[in-house]
């Protein structure tokens, strides 16, 4: 694989997501590969923001440290670098930025290009266009996605392209990338947010509510730019405990409703989501996970919410947990958590992370399983029992308006959702909320599976699988990787004798190899990444190592 490795070092405020969204929109369209990482402080100015944009001529699914060329708006920000600069690392610099920048550079006049322009905030489209040109894609490409971007603004697009021109005019003496344009035609770019709203919105999702927490806010944002499009409500609450009762008032009526969150935003919705299950009432959570406890780090990555979900809410009951690798799994499994909550009547969770949602991944078209939009509500009659006892813990779903009162009730009731005390029906009624999950696992999907016949073997969920497909591959391991976690499949396992079996991990205690321990009975090492950064082949390899697998 051939690949060039870009990034965008300034800080928050310089429009550097501007120019990185321009330059990946644009070396997509001309017929590359890319993958895009951002790095940036919890803060609307100032601070760290880092824009990586990787390139190649076959699919990549995750990020590299280690960058081909750096573009520096901030001395700071480039310094933090050094570690990943090598000697063949060129580094670009404004001209007006020379002060404290301890990598040797080489410097433009940027900014003063952008002024000749007619705005000086056009910077990050000046050094978009001479990137995109060192790269051969035509001027023209860049220019469609500008008028895209600023097409009824026609001052700020005229500056735009001004901007744009300069920057393919630019001279310099650096030496082309060669990399091949393969992209495939049936190939779309999208970031996780994107999957996540567009499959929440082919599921037929006509309600959402929250209270905004990144990493989760950006699919709230993309439905509501959508919502008069879709006739989908959109309702900021004044709290997570409001927005996850909304989301069950909505799904009463009979409507598929989601609340969007992050880990302390879920917290937070604990009594809520086992209203949820004692009600059977469907309804999807997305949990876009962010580091540690409280506040924790709310724009940098991790899987540390895995325990949170599998054992939110009090009280017993079955929902069904998912953490898509993928922006195409995100658009598939937000359809099937929608599905799988309407047809058992219980809750789901979509776990996803800032990786994830903040990433632009070249993916194959989504899947559309027509299946997936199909409902299951029923017509109440006068003697309608909501909570009717039935084999396989599933009752007739029916919502207000028909002959029958719909009737549910917190507290623990009959099949009429009567309040009840009585010992006999409190059985039947726990042992009904959870035999769901014998059926439901039926429904789940088995792990992907690559070169078992290895020695060792490395074990992953969620977004992890692109580094970790890409490492195995090349280190000639085999690994086993998850998506659906709650129920979770593990007769994989079976048939696997005399290997060693390594799970990675975005935690520091190894959430899922403990929960994995819990049905399989095999030693498993424990590597995991806890700094809030992404998990790079650079880094996994280096772990591997120093556990003798490499």
């Amino acid at each position: 694989m051939k690949e060039f490795n870009v990034a965008l070092s300034g800080e928050a405020g310089q429009g550097l997501q501007t120019a990185g969204n321009l330059i990946a929109k644009s070396l997509f369209k001309a017929g590359y590969y890319i993958f895009t990482d951002k790095s940036y402080h919890s803060r609307i100015r100032g601070g760290e923001y880092i824009y990586r944009i990787r390139i190649a001529d076959e699919p990549i699914n995750c990020i590299k440290e280690e960058p081909d060329l750096i573009v520096s708006l901030k001395s700071d920000t480039t310094n933090t670098m050094k570690s990943v600069v090598n000697d063949s690392t060129v580094v670009l610099a404004d001209e007006k930025s020379k002060e404290g920048l301890e990598i040797e550079a080489q410097y433009f006049p940027f900014s003063k290009l952008a002024e000749e322009a007619g705005n000086k905030k056009t910077l990050n489209v000046v050094i978009g266009g001479m990137i995109l040109n060192l790269l051969s894609v035509p001027k023209e490409i860049p220019e469609k996605v500008l008028n895209k971007a600023f097409g009824e603004k026609e001052s700020i697009l005229k500056a735009n392209i001004e901007a744009l021109k300069s920057g393919y005019e630019l001279n310099h003496e650096l030496k082309e990338p060669k990399i091949d344009k393969n992209r495939k035609e049936d190939t779309i770019m999208l970031s996780g947010t994107d999957g996540t709203g567009l499959g929440a919105i082919s599921a037929g999702c006509k309600f959402l509510s929250a209270y905004p927490m990144t990493p989760g806010t950006g699919v709230m944002l993309y439905l509501a730019n959508r919502a008069d499009k879709y006739s989908i409500v959109v309702e900021q609450a004044e709290d997570e405990i409001a927005a996850i009762n909304m989301a069950i008032g909505a799904s009463y009526t009979g409507t598929r409703a989601m609340a969007t969150t992050s880990g302390g935003g879920f917290a937070l919705m604990q009594e809520g989501f086992s209203l949820a299950g004692m009600t059977e009432t469907p309804v999807v959570i997305v949990d876009a996970q962010r580091p540690a406890p409280a506040t924790g780090m709310p724009t940098r990555t991790g899987q540390e919410d895995l325990f949170l979900t599998i054992k939110a809410g009090h009280g017993e009951f079955s929902r069904n947990i998912v953490a898509p690798r993928t922006p195409k799994e995100a658009f598939e499994y937000m359809r099937k958590a929608f599905y799988l909550s309407d047809k058992y009547q219980i809750p789901s969770i979509v776990l996803l992370s800032q990786q994830l949602t903040d990433s632009y991944f070249v993916c194959q078209k989504p899947e559309i399983e027509d299946e997936y939009n199909k409902r299951f509500i029923v017509d109440a009659d006068e003697n309608y029992k909501r909570f009717e006892l039935t084999e396989n813990g599933i009752s007739p779903r029916a919502i207000p308006g028909g002959k029958g009162l719909v009737r549910v009730d917190s507290d623990e009731h009959d099949e009429y959702g009567f309040i009840t005390e009585n010992i006999d029906i409190r059985k039947k009624m726990v042992e009904k909320r959870n035999i769901k999950i014998k059926e439901l696992k039926e429904e789940i999907d088995e792990p992907i599976t690559f070169n078992l016949e290895a020695k060792n073997i490395v074990i992953g969920w969620g977004d992890s699988w692109g580094v970790i497909d890409e490492v195995a591959r090349k280190n000639h391991l085999g690994y086993i990787h998850y998506s659906e976690l709650f129920p979770l499949k593990t007769e994989v396992f079976e048939t696997l004798k005399n290997k060693d079996f390594i799970v990675i991990e975005g935690n520091y205690s190894g959430l899922f190899a403990e929960y994995l321990s819990s049905d399989v009975r095999l030693p498993f090492i424990k590597i995991g990444k806890y700094d809030g950064r992404p998990i790079t082949p650079t880094w996994l390899e280096k772990q591997l190592k120093g556990v003798d697998v490499l």
